[in-house]
């Protein structure tokens, strides 16, 4: 008489790299914002002359034919990217601290990375070249 025991369970699936893809995915729209800058050279303005005085649709890139899907993306993605940059941060850190004992260091690497990214990217909401730029886009 022979019983076979089940087989335990399998342990879940991790794939650290998913969360470091979506925290540099919630960095893209705010480059459609930091490109027109730095490309037309709009931080070498003369003092006192301010952002608004340029013409978004104007400048580069947003006058070639990828500019209505640039501006698109980020008309979409810079309302979107805070709250799924949060949702990346605690998802990391839920994750490194669900499975610190069992995880491997390229996997905790990986999550820590994504981690800061997303809240790096959040943090960079909070200064004044961001704001800035943000007014100058929905203005």
């Amino acid at each position: 008489m022979t019983t076979e025991r089940p087989a335990p369970p399998a342990a879940p699936r991790r794939r650290p790299w998913l969360p470091l893809v979506l925290a540099v995915l919630c960095l893209v729209p705010y480059a459609g914002l930091v490109l027109p800058y730095y490309a037309n050279g709009l931080e070498d303005r003369p003092p006192g002359e301010t952002l608004y005085a340029y013409e978004l649709s104007g400048l580069w890139p947003y006058d070639t034919a990828l500019g209505g899907l640039l501006a698109f993306v980020a008309l979409i993605g810079v309302p979107l990217a805070p709250f799924v940059a949060t949702v990346v941060a605690m998802w990391s850190g839920l994750c490194i601290w669900d499975a610190r004992s069992t995880m491997q260091r390229s996997a905790i690497a990986l999550y820590a990375a994504a981690a800061v990214v997303a809240v790096a990217s959040i943090a960079w909401l909070a200064t004044p070249l961001a704001n800035d730029l943000l007014v100058w886009f929905f203005d």
